[in-house]
């Protein structure tokens, strides 16, 4: 049963970034889905160890927080994860399936059998088909520890661009703008395209960039995209913003809750995970 009398709480939506680590609280109510906490902190530049930094930024946000819930989501970082759909004969059974997804992860990524995680994971609406997700083991083993050693309990790892698209459903892209990486994520059905990019590029060579993965992506039958939201520092929003209104594209920050530029967007749609195949959608 997803409704309750009384609140039922659901695992944390935590997202790790390099540069600001956000948590999101949610729980099922009478009323739906929502949102009871949303925190985010940036992270220290301070030494070497970012990890290190990372895991105790983290501690102390979750200090702060009034929820008791310690299970959580955590994503796996963009570009260590490749998302393929894989189409299931009628009949075929969870193992066959599992065995016959190995086989094809094999020949879709470069990394051995041995280091690399391979999930199926079922799509709403499409019975014959899967998503399927391939993974490093060893860059999600230490995002997990991060987060074990901070005090958490993570039951599952998602997918950035699944997370992306239940935060933002009336969204056709975002443009994530951090300091260590930027990413275009276009949302597709089932799947979509993640273009990671260089943070560091003057704004019109950023948003060639851009402009040249959204043309492809419609040249592709990937998406149309008509409406680009931006998650990033407020300057360079601003900055790219009209260069992307002049190509014709409705822009927007990252709006939720009321909350314009809202840092928490990606937990949030961590969050979500455990109610996605329920269709649940805040309240």
């Amino acid at each position: 049963m997803l409704f309750f009398r009384k609140t039922a709480r659901l695992p944390l939506g935590v997202d790790l970034g390099p540069d600001e680590i956000s948590i999101v609280a949610t729980a099922i109510t009478p009323k739906g889905l929502e949102v009871t906490e949303a925190v985010a902190r940036a992270v220290p530049r301070v030494g070497p160890d970012v990890e290190a930094t990372i895991r105790e930024t983290l501690r102390a946000l979750l200090l702060e927080m009034k929820t008791t819930e310690r299970r959580c989501i955590i994503a796996a970082p963009l570009g260590e994860v490749t998302t393929r759909v894989f189409r299931a004969p009628p009949g075929m059974g969870r193992s066959e399936a599992a065995r016959a997804a190995t086989l094809e992860a094999d020949a879709i990524a470069n990394w051995p059998s041995g280091e690399r995680i391979v999930a199926l994971d079922p799509i709403p609406g499409r019975p014959n088909e899967l998503l399927l997700s391939i993974a490093r083991n060893a860059t999600i083993a230490r995002r997990v520890s991060v987060a074990q050693l901070a005090g958490l309990l993570p039951v599952a790892v998602d997918v950035p661009a699944c997370a992306w698209q239940r935060a933002l459903p009336r969204i056709d892209a975002v443009l994530d703008i951090r300091s260590e990486r930027a990413a275009l994520i276009i949302f597709g059905k089932p799947i979509g395209l993640v273009e990671l990019l260089a943070p560091r590029l003057v704004d019109e060579r950023l948003v060639a960039q851009v402009r040249s993965t959204l043309i492809q992506a419609r040249r592709d039958g990937v998406s149309d995209v008509q409406h680009v939201a931006i998650a990033g520092p407020p300057a360079r929003r601003v900055a790219i913003e009209p260069l992307l209104l002049s190509d014709g594209y409705a822009v927007e920050p990252v709006r939720l809750g009321g909350e314009e530029a809202a840092p928490w967007a990606l937990a949030l749609g961590l969050a979500m995970w455990s109610t996605a195949p329920q269709g649940l959608r805040v309240a």
